[in-house]
Formats: C-alpha cells, sequence, structure tokens
C-alpha cells in the first residue's frame, strides 16, 4: 500500500488581471443584460458573439416568428435609440432587423414576419404638412402671391366642353 510521505499543502490559485477578451464579453454581456430588463417582450435566443475579424463582442438578439417577434425588435430599436429595417426576402416572409452600437456594443436583433404584420408593425408616420408660404413682409418687394391655378381633370375638361357646344347648338 502506498502512502504519501510528504505532507502536501494546498496552493492558492494566482490571482490574474482579467484578458482584454474576457472584459470585451462580460461587457457585452452587461449591456445584453441592461436591455433585455428594459423590454416586455423577450427574445428566443440572446447571443453573445465575437464579431468577426474583431477583438469586439457583440450581441444578437433573435425574436423568433410572428407579430409579437417584431414587437420585441421594435421595442430594443426604441431602446436603443435605432432605426429598424425590412427585408422582404421571399414568399411572404419578411425580416425586420436593427443593427447599431449600444454603449459601444454591437447589436442585432431580428424577427421573421409576414409581409401583413411587417407591413403593420412598420406602418409609416404621415409626413409633416408643409409651412404655409408667407405672403406678407415688412417692405413691398417682401410680399410674395403665391400662384394659385385651378386645376381639373381632363375627363371633367372634355365634359364640360361637350356641355358648352352641345348648348350652343
Amino acid at each position: 500500500m502506498d502512502q504519501a510521505t510528504h505532507a502536501t499543502t494546498p496552493t492558492a490559485p494566482t490571482a490574474t488581471a482579467p484578458s482584454a477578451d474576457r472584459a470585451a464579453y462580460q461587457r457585452a454581456k452587461t449591456v445584453s443584460d441592461q436591455l433585455l430588463d428594459q423590454v416586455q417582450v423577450l427574445p428566443d435566443t440572446v447571443e453573445t458573439r465575437r464579431e468577426m475579424g474583431t477583438d469586439a463582442y457583440g450581441i444578437r438578439l433573435h425574436f423568433g416568428t410572428g407579430l409579437t417577434a417584431g414587437r420585441g425588435v421594435l421595442e430594443v430599436a426604441a431602446v436603443a435609440d435605432a432605426e429598424v429595417s425590412r427585408d422582404d426576402a421571399r414568399d411572404g416572409i419578411t425580416w425586420i432587423e436593427l443593427h447599431t452600437r449600444l454603449h459601444g456594443v454591437p447589436l442585432i436583433a431580428r424577427a421573421l414576419t409576414t409581409r401583413a404584420d411587417a407591413d403593420q408593425l412598420l406602418q409609416q408616420t404621415p409626413a409633416t404638412p408643409a409651412q404655409p408660404i408667407p405672403t406678407v413682409g415688412t417692405t413691398p418687394t417682401d410680399v410674395v402671391a403665391p400662384a394659385m391655378v385651378p386645376v381639373i381633370s381632363l375627363a371633367k375638361a372634355h365634359a364640360q366642353d361637350t356641355f358648352t357646344q352641345e348648348v350652343a347648338l
């Protein structure tokens, strides 16, 4: 029977500073956690991954499919103050996604929807009406009179000409 003849003393692991890679990873993970605390719709998948060809870690949020998934992307866009884009791929399938940086960390959020759902989610807000042209100034040369030209459809104009000709006969 073999026995140890020398007493062994455990050695404490040496504390080392975290590597730059680990620090970048932790930063991306922290930003991801903070972001998810601010949205109602949670993604199906959260990826913390190294961006290709760089030392930076980024976040990818996959919200899945459907209207609720698209709402999740819109919530992330509101928190990140980012613009959402759409890609009408094919066969009625539309990707709704955003690509931005949040606190310096690359962020991608995406959902797969139908075109009808994408249209509903990404309704365009009506354009702001143009301000009227000022027609009064302080000097006579400042007075601007916008041209007002009545517009009549060709069909209506043709009908009026025909009526005028018939009455004249």
